[in-house]
């Protein structure tokens, strides 16, 4: 039994499917079968169970969790001499929100892979307790991700600070404000006030991301209660909602720049964008990687190269 056995066995795992893990795999599917096979005769023991469906057996249960030791061992030993003989092969793997990526890895990733041109980047896009699992189970070397990270055993580096920002249809503010609106503007770009924003419908996260915890925390500080016109998964809709003028939306000063990239650059002239100044709305973008598992160059230098793109990149 080698590495590659076990890499076939753990897809078969995952898939729990002989056919899609043979595609994924790019070979057939009497081969992988075999591969499968060889492994059970040289272990003696029974992986799967074939009937009614593929399902792992408690012996291959076991072995999903060796493997993956094993793997992840042998990755971090091929990471460790490629940085002794600064050959800088290898793997990096990032866990990260998909607006945090879209804002941040279309600056970072080219640099990155210039300087890096035989390491493997691999992404796990999710919310914050995925990226947390992923990191847990050593599926990622890495997690960018809001504070605070709740698991154990995780070493944090400090990012930026983030400021919540109030989306606010242009149209509504010439709404509320008639000809006073200019001036309004030129004072809520210094902070606004929740307040004046009761009557207006909102498009929010919906509750579970840590930034609507946030949110929901800040408006019930104030005695707020939004006009809740739509909740959604993905920052980047609840932006686009604003943009169409259907609600006033928050969000972290960094996911703005996502407009720049899905949007025509005169859409943001449909939007004011005013700061939230209360503390409680500033938020710690962070990287967090697990204690005990070894940091390569290569991530050191991704951690640069995004602290870089954040300070040069600030709105």
């Amino acid at each position: 039994m080698n590495f590659l056995h076990l890499k076939y066995f753990l897809l078969v795992a995952e898939e729990l499917n002989i056919t899609r893990a043979a595609e994924r795999l790019y070979i057939s599917q009497q081969s992988l079968s075999n591969h499968i096979s060889n492994m059970e005769k040289e272990l003696d023991v029974k992986l799967f169970t074939r009937s009614p469906k593929l399902s792992l057996t408690y012996a291959g249960d076991l072995l999903v969790q060796t493997a993956t030791q094993i793997l992840d061992l042998y990755s971090q030993y091929l990471t460790k001499v490629g940085d002794i003989n600064r050959h800088y092969m290898g793997v990096l793997r990032l866990g990260i929100s998909h607006t945090c990526g879209l804002a941040l890895l279309p600056e970072v990733l080219p640099q990155f892979q210039k300087e890096f041109p035989m390491v493997e980047f691999s992404l796990y896009e999710g919310n914050s307790t995925h990226l947390e699992d992923e990191l847990a189970h050593g599926r990622v070397d890495l997690i960018i991700c809001f504070q605070p990270i709740m698991m154990e055993d995780v070493e944090v580096i400090p990012l930026r600070d983030e400021e919540l920002i109030l989306a606010v249809p242009k149209q509504f503010t010439n709404e509320m404000f008639g000809e006073r609106a200019d001036e309004m503007r030129v004072q809520f770009s210094k902070g606004a006030d929740i307040a004046v924003f009761q009557t207006m419908p909102f498009v929010l996260i919906k509750r579970g991301n840590r930034t609507r915890s946030i949110i929901d925390q800040y408006f019930s500080r104030y005695f707020f209660k939004p006009k809740l016109l739509l909740e959604t998964e993905n920052t980047i809709t609840t932006l686009a909602m604003a943009e169409a003028g259907i609600g006033i939306t928050i969000c972290p000063e960094l996911f703005l720049k996502t407009i720049h990239i899905t949007s025509s650059k005169t859409t943001t002239e449909k939007l004011d964008f005013f700061p939230l100044t209360d503390p409680s709305t500033i938020s710690k973008l962070v990287v967090g990687y697990r204690r005990d598992r070894y940091r390569s160059h290569f991530a050191d230098r991704f951690i640069e190269l995004t602290k870089q793109a954040l300070q040069t990149g600030h709105t």
